[in-house]
């Protein structure tokens, strides 16, 4: 039996007394007002205006509604929000809080909202290599690729002395029939495997790739393009490439030490290894049996491997034993001997990669960069950059309004819950538009102090 509800009334047991009731009737409403504090960071950026001038835009003037800027700002706030959908937008395109963020408040046209809807956003999404009768917004991947180390490098006042470049792939789930699905023995299901490669909580690269491609020969072409374009601007800077042992290849190594970058990888475990520190791991090994706690110990030594490399490497090795287990652990990498101890180096600097991974979950957990439903590559990417450049806003948020606020060290999920997510009543006058938000707001003290620093 279908249920009859009432579209304007919804009803719910009575408290106290008194009858509950619930309407959607608050008029010009948003749930989304501290989404302002974004704009402001986009505004002192220029990011979404310079994000925009990498795609070409082929429609016939008099025909648009919606610049191609005002398209990419309305994509890349909705993500940061929390709308991963397109769909959503047939009704945040109403929201008076998402129109004042994007810069329009009415349409110029009787006829047409404020914002864009999901057709007209699905169609920039899908931009080609060239402009066809669907779809004439054409994005510049190498213009956009370009775009998020420039923007790093404007966010320093002087060159670093060093810097460190980590480098990660990822699984990247594909549930449909995507151009480019492949199985990927590892994590066993057929997916994409994207690149990221980040300086500390700067996002770099996002590239997707096939799963049935080899990330470490893959990497070297970002990693090269990165080089360059940073040493274009800052000659002397040092540069250390950081990865697990999925990128100790010996192409991606040569170029690095051809090319003055140091790197530290993981490297492998195999027979040849694990004898080269037999008497160390003994060593331990009695340690461990004789305090009944884990017990590890550091060796460094010249390395070549019988056929892969083409020249000697410095090798340090970690020998664990713990319950009664082995936990060896091989790097190999250019740093000198005099530079750092090995344990010093394995400890401190080789496993200060493993926070990357936590910016890779932001990235596809809270902005949702695994979103690749669409069917070519190249949509898919464009998709993957939408969602970075919504981690870059809130990260520039985070970095210029919320230092030594509870929210300093939040991910992107938990800014935009506590910061972003804020009920507020949209009043528009002749002179002024009013947010009026919530007097018992929680996160007051850091909205203001974001407010007041931006």
């Amino acid at each position: 039996m279908q249920t009859e509800c009432s579209a304007g009334a919804y009803e719910f047991p009575a408290s106290y007394g008194r009858r509950v009731v619930a309407r959607f009737d608050g008029g010009r409403m948003s749930s989304d007002g501290g989404v302002i504090l974004v704009k402001q960071v986009d505004d002192s950026l220029g990011f979404s205006r310079r994000f925009a001038a990498c795609f070409r835009d082929e429609r016939h003037p008099a025909f648009v509604e919606y610049r191609v800027e005002d398209l990419v700002r309305q994509r890349i706030m909705g993500l940061a929000l929390g709308y991963e959908d397109l769909n959503d937008h047939d009704a945040l395109r109403h929201d008076p809080v998402m129109g004042l963020v994007s810069g329009r408040l009415s349409g110029s046209r009787a006829n047409c909202a404020a914002l864009a809807g999901k057709s007209t956003l699905n169609r920039l999404e899908r931009s080609g290599q060239q402009a066809d009768r669907y779809c004439r917004i054409i994005a510049d991947h190498e213009a956009l690729a370009t775009l998020f180390v420039t923007l790093f490098m404007d966010q320093h006042e002087r060159a670093p002395a060093r810097i460190v470049l980590d480098v990660d792939a990822t699984d990247d789930r594909i549930h449909g029939h995507q151009e480019g699905r492949a199985f990927h023995g590892y994590y066993g299901h057929n997916c994409y495997l994207p690149l990221y490669i980040f300086c500390g909580d700067h996002l770099l690269s996002a590239t997707l790739r096939t799963a049935d491609r080899d990330p470490g020969k893959e990497a070297l072409a970002d990693i090269r393009r990165i080089v360059e374009q940073i040493r274009s601007r800052w000659p002397r800077v040092r540069i250390l490439v950081r990865g697990d042992s999925g990128f100790a290849r010996d192409s991606l190594m040569t170029w690095c030490e051809d090319n003055h970058v140091d790197f530290l990888f993981g490297l492998a475990g195999n027979t040849r290894l694990y004898d080269r520190i037999a008497s160390l791991s003994a060593e331990v090994r009695d340690e461990a049996a004789t305090t009944g706690k884990a017990a590890r110990g550091f060796a460094s030594f010249d390395w070549i491997t019988k056929d892969s490399w083409t020249r000697r490497r410095r090798v340090v090795a970690k020998a664990e034993w713990r319950h009664g287990n082995r936990y060896h652990r091989f790097i190999v990498t250019t740093l000198p001997q005099g530079m750092s101890d090995p344990r010093h180096l394995y400890e401190q600097i080789y496993c200060a990669r493993g926070d990357m991974e936590n910016r890779i979950k932001e990235c596809q957990m809270d902005l949702f960069s695994d979103r690749t439903s669409s069917h070519t590559i190249r949509a898919n990417q464009l998709r993957l950059w939408f969602s970075a450049a919504a981690y870059v806003l809130l990260t520039a948020l985070q970095r210029l309004a919320l230092g030594q606020t509870s929210l300093e060290t939040a991910t992107c999920g938990t800014i935009r819950a506590r910061l972003l997510k804020i009920a507020t009543r949209v009043t528009l006058s002749v002179r002024r538009i009013v947010l009026s938000m919530p007097d018992m707001f929680p996160c007051q003290h850091e909205f203001a102090l974001a407010h007041a620093r931006l």
